[in-house]
């Protein structure tokens, strides 16, 4: 009989965030595939829960370059797909851990789709977001009543996000180091750079939470920075 594939969320970077179901499944799978930008390069998924998982258990490295080169991603993700039906073919449960929750902009959901139109036994289970953890870690809400809410990932490239912030009481950005400081730009022109929440690897020991943009380190910004935007004040 076949393995099963279970994408795990592990949350956006404390591992006490990673749940009980997560953990349970990841104690129990055979192997935990472990999804990296290149081969020498750590995984930081993968560190979130190697305290959980202690020594000995059998790690599947899958490649996926950061590229927005549509054939080099195809291939990426064929080669994911060889490797993950290699393992479920002998029999062997795979936990595919995921940063955040799988369901949100995550690579693992092409892979699932993949290998569910195989036939192989799937099942998805959710993690924590970074803007959940970073609005908890605020102390703010990203909607109360009938506040609306939009979720953008990769501000930088978002053509209408001057559209959207008019459109919604709240606004999520994911991943907007590279073009913050125009976002910054974009915040202060329209009056909302003082309803801006800033965080930074969220539940790590490097963690950055800043309220406004005034005092805002750029140079402290990384790939995991979330920027939250409240019409209606933080």
């Amino acid at each position: 009989m076949a393995g099963k594939l279970y994408g795990l969320g592990v949350g956006p970077g404390d591992p006490e965030l990673v749940t009980l179901k997560a953990k349970r499944i990841m104690e129990e799978a055979d192997f935990i595939a472990v999804p990296k930008t290149s081969r020498g390069k750590k995984s930081f998924a993968l560190s979130i829960v190697e305290d959980i998982l202690g020594p000995g258990k059998s790690v599947l490295e899958l490649v996926f370059p950061m590229s927005f080169d549509e054939a080099l991603l195809e291939n990426s993700w064929n080669s994911a797909i060889e490797e993950i039906k290699k393992v479920l073919d002998e029999g062997k449960d795979i936990a595919f851990i995921t940063l955040g929750d799988p369901t949100i902009y995550s690579t693992y959901m092409y892979v699932h789709k993949a290998v569910r139109r195989m036939g192989y036994p799937t099942e998805v289970v959710p993690g924590i977001t970074s803007f959940c953890a970073s609005a908890s870690r605020a102390g703010i809400s990203l909607g109360e009543n009938r506040e609306t809410i939009a979720v953008i990932p990769s501000a930088y490239e978002c053509e209408n996000l001057e559209e959207i912030l008019d459109g919604f009481d709240n606004v999520v950005l994911m991943k907007v180091y590279r073009n913050m400081e125009r976002l910054g730009e974009l915040l202060r022109r329209k009056g909302l750079d003082g309803n801006t929440l800033v965080v930074s690897k969220c539940g790590t020991d490097e963690e950055m939470v800043e309220f406004g943009l005034d005092n805002l380190d750029y140079s402290r910004l990384s790939y995991f920075t979330t920027v939250i935007v409240k019409k209606n004040g933080i």
